[in-house]
């Protein structure tokens, strides 16, 4: 079995969950880095306001008086957007044989703005830039994700995510063992290691790589949101509503990637992302500090946070990747810390509540739907109003859906999935006195003579207003009144007393703001199962124990 270090068992005990969603999202090819400043800083890449400040000084630019003047005022690309101008205007008294305004003049002025601004970019990053990588914290570690994965996302202008792929690509790869791209709308010539940076890009050898943009300025923010650009931010807005992501190296001051979260997360509010928040040796955050930040990261970004520094993020990268660990050595080694490595999340309430639309919201996890084959017409009808032949068939059809969703729940060594209805919900549509040998009937078929169990999960419940349920499925097809469908959710309650229960009320609240609710249970609430099998059982022995 791998032998695991303290920062490996650190982030099984503390997030299981969110491990366990990311590997599911990176087998799936659903899951994408997203890179910021922090990755380059044990380079000595300057962070932007510094950035800022170095090229003002520059003899060339000179322009201190004006950052002077702008101190505590404007954001930082308008700062930018100030020195360009200033160096332009230099420049237009420089350069005497060319004519302002011109294709010349405008060239020569950006190509010398452009080596200014990678002088400094490089101006502290070592001599030995390939002993530099092997140093680094956790580049490495991230490489083996980056090879495998569509499109990695980074919004640093160095070149330092490329040169760690071409160290450790493959022997078989007769190319770079990656591609760049400042365009994302172009066809790529690779599947994997696709490396997109919507800022563009300034290498350390300006003749390497391409220069069609540098979103640094102010005027090239304006493009970037509003003018020739915007597709590339639409393509953004797709890209993470489709994928998990994990970022890492943002401190989310940057406004770019706060407006894509904040537009994703209002669209897709059942795909949260990650991010890391740097944890610098000999710090230390608060319980409550860190449950503000977290609180706060989800509410705005629909971010789930995650506390770490550079050892544990080396060491989430390790786990990312079945390379490094396979999922029956991590079921192993979370059992050994008495932490499971399967999140089973029951999602029941009446019939019209909801479940099935914000189950559609989750797809970012595994679910499994209400009915893994095509649903029989007498499903419409209220049990009561079926003939004793129709219950019969019925009872036999979704019988057997809940056997596959149960084999499909047990084969899995780690998951975080998301069931639409458990195997009790039957009982909630059955005469109390027929209930035991209903219950009968669905353990001897998801359990055949008892070799195996059903899987248990923490059972999530949606509350709803029965005329409110009524009118809204009556465009269904389904025939069910106002109090059948208040009794249907008193009879669930009744079932579903005990520990490893959630309620939401539905009442008042947007599918978005119910899907929000769910996902919040599913990534963040201690995970206390229902125990639905010890339930059935008890049910199918006593008639009163179903009243």
């Amino acid at each position: 079995m791998k032998v695991l270090s303290a920062a490996h068992l650190k982030i099984l005990k503390e997030y299981p969950r969110a491990l366990l969603h990311m590997r599911a999202q990176r087998v799936q090819g659903r899951f994408s880095l997203i890179l910021a400043a922090g990755l380059s800083k044990q380079f000595g890449v300057p962070d932007w306001p510094r950035l800022v400040q170095a090229i003002a000084e520059d003899s060339a630019v000179q322009g201190e008086k004006i950052l002077e003047r702008f101190e505590g005022k404007g954001s930082l690309p308008y700062k930018t957007e100030l020195l360009f101008q200033h160096f332009r205007s230099r420049e237009a008294n420089r350069q005497k044989s060319s004519v302002v305004g011109s294709p010349e003049f405008e060239n020569i002025t950006a190509a010398k703005w452009l080596k200014i601004c990678q002088d400094h970019l490089y101006k502290d990053t070592p001599g030995d830039l390939n002993k530099a990588i092997d140093n680094h914290a956790y580049l490495l570690k991230l490489v083996p994700i980056i090879q495998d994965t569509s499109i990695t996302i980074t919004y640093n202008f160095d070149d330092f995510v490329e040169r760690a792929l071409f160290t450790m690509k493959a022997s078989q790869d007769r190319g770079l063992g990656y591609e760049t791209v400042t365009s994302p709308w172009t066809q790529f010539s690779r599947r994997k290691a696709v490396i997109y940076h919507p800022h563009g890009m300034l290498p350390k050898e300006l003749m390497e790589f391409p220069r069609d943009r540098l979103v640094f300025s102010e005027s090239s923010y304006a493009k970037l949101f509003l003018g020739a650009l915007a597709g590339d931010f639409s393509f953004l807005l797709n890209h993470t509503s489709k994928n998990t992501c994990l970022i890492v190296g943002s401190s989310l001051e940057d406004e770019d990637l706060r407006n894509l979260l904040v537009q994703t997360a209002q669209g897709n509010p059942g795909n949260p992302h990650y991010h890391v928040y740097f944890v610098g040796a000999g710090d230390s955050i608060a319980k409550d500090e860190a449950e503000a930040i977290r609180r706060t990261n989800f509410q705005v970004y629909n971010l789930i946070t995650l506390f770490l520094g550079e050892d544990e993020i080396a060491a989430l990268a390790d786990l990312l990747h079945d390379g490094f660990i396979a999922d029956s050595d991590l079921a192993d080694a979370m059992t050994e810390l008495d932490t499971t490595a399967k999140y089973h999340f029951y999602l029941t309430g009446p019939v019209g509540v909801g479940k099935s639309t914000t189950a559609t919201q989750l797809r970012s996890l595994m679910v499994i739907e209400e009915w893994v084959e095509p649903r029989p017409a007498l499903l419409a009808k209220p049990w009561a109003n079926l003939t004793p032949v129709e219950k019969e068939a019925t009872d036999g059809w979704i019988a057997s859906q809940f056997r596959i969703k149960n084999d499909k729940l047990r084969h899995q060594k780690c998951s975080v999935v998301l069931i639409d209805r458990p195997p009790l919900d039957p009982l909630a549509f059955t005469p109390d006195v027929e209930k035991p040998a209903k219950a009968k009937r669905l353990l001897d078929e998801i359990c055949p003579k008892g070799r195996w169990g059903i899987e248990d999960g923490m059972v999530i419940f949606l509350m709803g207003d029965g005329k409110q349920l009524a009118a809204r499925i009556a465009t269904t097809g389904r025939e069910y009144n106002a109090d059948q469908l208040d009794e249907m959710e008193k009879a669930l309650k009744s079932i579903y007393a005990g520990d490893g229960v959630k309620f939401i009320e539905t009442r008042g609240k947007t599918a978005a703001e119910v899907t929000k609710a769910v996902s919040e249970i599913i990534h963040f609430h201690e995970y206390k199962a229902f125990k639905i099998g010890e339930r059935l059982n008890w049910i199918k022995s006593d008639k009163k124990a179903a009243r």
